[in-house]
């Protein structure tokens, strides 16, 4: 063991989680740009009128509109990433490859909006988007999970409290799918705009905001020392 883990009582073997974060960064910032180009311009080149033009863009209204709820979407999934991330302190291979999985849904995020954009009036694309998005969030409990099953690859503050907590935000983002799911029954046009929803527990106060300014009682650390 090394002259850290002696003074501060924590195992640091284990690989850097600065190589994952830029990864993470470069596909998100990737995959949030891609989505843009699922919205095609009006086939027609030139217009007479400007009440043409927007007639023409009203056409392709839908596209717009998963263009803005897509790029939400992958925003909120950075931020819950970002946050998971202020409590590692140091990588395994195992835990790699759990994040390697979550970017690669992270890359189909485009390619699931594309579907909803193309097939709106289908109900199979709100189903294969939705089922993206859930396996988003599963793969973010069970990195998480998994942090607290090997505490030397955490940081002393992810505290079951914490880890609870974060638990609960993120079955929120699980939510939304299902009942956008359930609501393509109906109308796959309300499914695809009930998850503007998402804003709700993104933009709500966030029960970790109060925890990480609440006193940490010392029973709840997960020193080594005693």
């Amino acid at each position: 063991m090394s002259a850290e883990s002696e003074h501060t009582g924590l195992d640091t073997r284990g690989l850097a989680k600065s190589r994952i974060e830029a990864l993470a960064d470069g596909i998100f910032a990737v995959a949030m740009t891609l989505l843009v180009l699922d919205i095609k311009s009006p086939e027609q080149r030139w217009f007479p009128t400007n009440q043409a033009l927007v007639d023409s863009l009203l056409q392709i209204e839908h596209s717009f509109a998963m263009y803005a709820i897509s790029f939400f979407v992958l925003g909120i999934f950075w931020i819950a990433h970002h946050v998971l991330f202020h409590f590692v302190r140091q990588m395994d291979r195992r835990s790699l490859w759990l994040n390697l999985i979550f970017l690669l849904l992270v890359t189909l995020v485009p390619f699931s909006t594309d579907l909803i954009g193309d097939h709106g009036h289908l109900t199979l694309p709100v189903y294969v988007y939705g089922g993206n998005l859930i396996a988003l969030g599963t793969l973010l409990v069970i990195h998480l999970n998994y942090l607290v099953s090997h505490p030397h690859l955490a940081t002393p503050d992810l505290t079951e409290r914490v880890a609870s907590q974060i638990r609960r935000e993120v079955r929120l983002f699980a939510v939304v799918p299902v009942i956008s799911i359930a609501a393509s029954f109906y109308s796959p046009r309300l499914g695809m705009y009930l998850y503007l929803l998402l804003a709700i527990p993104t933009f709500g106060p966030s029960g970790l905001d109060r925890l990480g300014r609440a006193p940490v009682r010392r029973s709840e650390t997960r020193s080594e020392d005693p």
